[in-house]
């Protein structure tokens, strides 16, 4: 499914350009036929000061010109959204590899993989189910700073008891020689399954009922 950015935000954005414009008009007329009434009906030795009705009908010109302006803009910001959001659909069916902390389980396996900082002596990964139980850790990682590490599981508990596909949730402890932590990011691989522009963003809904902005978009697979 594809969201059009037009049902987001084009509507209310025209419909506030128009409303504006609308309201110009009002007043613009209003002002005019003011104007008209004092000169016809100004005393002959003191005739109104046209310079000040001049300033006015210029201030008048140029909000009218800078509401144009902005529904241009509008117009224009819709269009180039637009073409982001058909360029999203590129990625519909294909793999990409996505910062994320979610670990979906299918069959038996999983596409995370993780990279700490440097300094890391000990690094463990946590796997937690549904309900918030730690069921896995995988201990005596490798510290290469910086360097990439699939995550292995083979879907089993602790105990050695296989767990339910679904999703669960992985987080890495690395730490460093003095016990203090040290900084780490985890990655999965996942199907794009759907497109929505919202708010001048575009979100991804993934493979395991994970919707992530496109800036967590690593690389496309």
């Amino acid at each position: 499914m594809l969201t059009s950015p037009a049902l987001l935000t084009s509507a209310g954005n025209q419909g506030t350009s128009n409303a504006s414009l609308s309201q110009l008009g009002e007043d613009y007329n209003r002002f005019l036929t003011l104007l008209t009434a004092q000169i016809q009906n100004q005393d002959p030795l003191a005739p109104v000061d046209s310079t000040e009705f001049v300033a006015q009908l210029a201030q008048l010109s140029q909000v009218e010109q800078a509401v144009q302006t902005n529904q241009q803009i509008t117009t224009l910001t819709n269009q180039v959204a637009g073409l982001l959001n058909l360029g999203g659909t590129d990625l519909i069916g294909r793999d990409v590899k996505t910062t994320s902390s979610l670990m979906e389980l299918v069959d038996g396996q999983v596409r995370n993989s993780y990279a700490t900082g440097e300094g890391a002596v000990e690094v463990e990964a946590r796997i937690t189910d549904p309900l918030g139980r730690v069921v896995r850790t995988l201990r005596d990682l490798p510290t290469t700073p910086f360097e990439e590490f699939p995550l292995e599981w083979d879907g089993l508990d602790d105990m050695g008891v296989a767990q339910l596909d679904g999703n669960y949730t992985v987080s890495i402890v690395a730490v460093d020689s003095q016990g203090a932590s040290v900084d780490s990011e985890v990655s999965r691989i996942a199907e794009v399954q759907e497109v929505i522009f919202q708010q001048g963003e575009i979100l991804f809904t993934l493979s395991g009922d994970e919707t992530v902005s496109s800036v967590t978009i690593l690389s496309a697979l």
